[in-house]
């Protein structure tokens, strides 16, 4: 048995190793050429219940430097005052949609709101985010310059202080950073729906697996990326910050939520990464019981734990600094502990349990 955890750990390293090398700074994107024609670009929200967040939201995007935008606003059967925050923005740009009864579920609403636009390139993002004021200015130039056809973006949570809020920042960066490396090592995985852009067509042709309520975003970067260039902006302009969820409760029924998606995975990629973080932490929780049985086994629980909280330190610092997070370098040592049960329950519990969101059942 050790030497079984042995390899585990042993792939594991390379693979956040790999992460490592391939992570890339903060990157200057050439400017828009001042005699190119510029696209339109629609942007895409569906929102329900989101009267706390739309005004910041919808701010964001008038204070946005590329203005050759139409905003497309979908009100995924909100009973909230959510509806009337958004018309009660005077702007040319903005068209809000109200969905039928038979639009459910944020797909819908997003296929909808597509439906409804004009633009060459589709800008998704969230109801609970904020924009920087460059970052859809950015996004463009770069796809561009780059002649992508689908681009993704950083994304962090708004700061909050507290232990707990701590780690689900850390926990969220490390998933956003091991994204944006897989980009640069050319084997795409995983992205944000916060921050994406896509040429029209590409989204028109696309499958995005409706069996399951989440992935809108990762099934559409999987079948961009088997047909088509896609991109990641590495731009401190182009980080988009969302909110982070509420608490402990809500932060397991929203990752059970995503792990609910992985059986619809195509792509290869991101069943090895997946299928390799689950057994890592796996082999953690069986080095930790066996030490119980025998207590040689507590120094190969030992072993891995620092293998692995030094390649993830290694890791997550360059990322954290990328996204002016550094004194978050305290929540690695107990994120690195924590983790292995964390993620063996979330995806369990995915396997039996689908939570409720926004007031529905996860399909998946």
């Amino acid at each position: 048995m050790i030497i079984t955890l042995a390899i585990i750990t042993i792939i594991y390293v390379l693979l956040i190793l790999a992460f490592g090398y391939y992570w890339r700074e903060d990157e200057d994107v050439r400017s828009f050429s001042t005699n190119a024609e510029k696209p339109l670009v629609s942007v895409i929200v569906a929102f329900r219940n989101e009267e706390k967040n739309l005004s910041a939201l919808i701010n964001s995007l008038f204070a946005q430097t590329y203005t050759k935008c139409e905003f497309i606003l979908v009100d995924d059967h909100s009973d909230d005052n959510s509806l009337a925050i958004a018309k009660s923005f005077s702007d040319s740009r903005i068209k809000i949609i109200s969905a039928g009864d038979e639009v459910i579920g944020k797909k819908s609403a997003l296929r909808l709101g597509y439906e409804s636009s004009s633009g060459d390139i589709l800008f998704f993002t969230d109801a609970d985010c904020v924009l920087g004021s460059r970052c859809i200015e950015t996004t463009v130039a770069k796809i561009h310059s780059e002649k992508c056809q689908m681009l993704c973006g950083p994304v962090r949570y708004f700061h909050k202080k507290g232990f707990f809020q701590g780690l689900m920042q850390l926990e969220f960066l490390s998933l956003t950073g091991s994204g944006a490396s897989g980009f640069f090592m050319g084997r795409p995985f995983m992205c944000n729906g916060a921050n994406l852009a896509v040429e029209r067509k590409v989204y028109a042709e696309a499958d995005l697996n409706p069996k399951y309520s989440s992935g809108d975003d990762v099934f559409l970067l999987h079948y961009a990326h088997s047909k088509h260039k896609v991109g990641f902006v590495q731009s401190g302009e182009c980080i988009v910050e969302t909110q982070g969820p509420e608490g402990i409760c809500d932060f397991f029924k929203q990752r059970v939520r995503w792990a609910s998606k992985a059986g619809g995975y195509k792509n290869g990629f991101a069943i090895f990464v997946s299928s390799l973080i689950f057994l890592m932490s796996l082999a953690l929780i069986v080095a930790f019981v066996a030490g119980c049985i025998n207590p040689i086994y507590f120094i190969v629980y030992f072993c891995l734990l620092m293998m692995k909280f030094a390649v993830d330190t290694y890791f997550i610092i360059p990322v954290l600094r990328f996204y002016s997070m550094g004194k978050l370098w305290w929540a690695i040592l107990p994120l690195t502990i924590i983790y292995p049960i964390y993620i063996v329950s979330v995806v369990v519990a995915s396997l039996f349990y689908r939570p409720m969101w926004k007031g529905r059942r996860v399909r998946g």
